[in-house]
């Protein structure tokens, strides 16, 4: 039962953020009526000239199979996200091929000297280099090696508006690609999220 201490701790940070989750999520919780199951959040997006604060999710972001995810800017009711690894990964491509595109590193310095930054109800999920994030080369790693891990849990509520931003130094902006060609990020957040039990 390995796997049963992360779910665990996950669990009991959970529980110790309750009070920030909508009342009919906090109420769930506290009468275990749901569980925590392995979950990743997926959103591949078109950053073709993005620069200044780019929104990588907003209120037109569609779930899509193979692409996102997120419908929208949050998460539906009842279900919030508790996560320790990330990864960024990024691809060159046709246009609207979100979904054919092999994504990596890159040496493309306007995005790796960028941030990623989480934020809902102005708080801050997250904020880190994206250099950090993205994956890393080479043949032979594990897909735990794909991830950036964070030193403690963080999180995102249910049924309230995220913000997903790059933001790019001032001045700097994504180059044009290759003719005929677009620039794409994907960002993989790893976790586990709320589910209601079956009665």
């Amino acid at each position: 039962m390995r796997n049963l201490e992360p779910i665990l701790t996950s669990w009991n940070f959970l529980n110790d953020v309750s009070p920030t989750l909508s009342s009919e999520l906090q109420q769930l919780v506290q009468n275990q009526s749901v569980r925590l199951i392995d979950h990743t959040i997926v959103v591949r997006k078109n950053i073709t000239g993005a620069s200044s604060t780019f929104p990588v999710i907003n209120a037109t972001t569609k779930s899509i199979e193979g692409i996102s995810t997120i419908d929208g800017a949050q998460l539906t009711k009842n279900q919030a996200v508790v996560f320790d690894q990330i990864a960024l990964g990024y691809g060159l491509g046709d246009e609207n091929q979100e979904g054919a595109v092999k994504y990596r590193n890159t040496d493309i310095a306007a995005l790796r000297n960028a941030s990623f930054v989480i934020k809902q109800n102005n708080r801050e999920v997250l904020n880190l280099p994206v250099a950090d994030l993205l994956r890393p080369t080479g043949n032979g790693l594990n897909a735990s090696d794909q991830y950036y891990s964070l030193k403690g849990y963080a999180f995102l509520v249910d049924d309230e508006e995220m913000e997903w931003d790059i933001k790019f130094p001032a001045g700097v902006a994504m180059p044009a690609p290759t003719t005929g060609k677009f620039h794409y990020l994907e960002v993989f957040i790893k976790g586990a999220k709320t589910i209601k039990n079956i009665r």
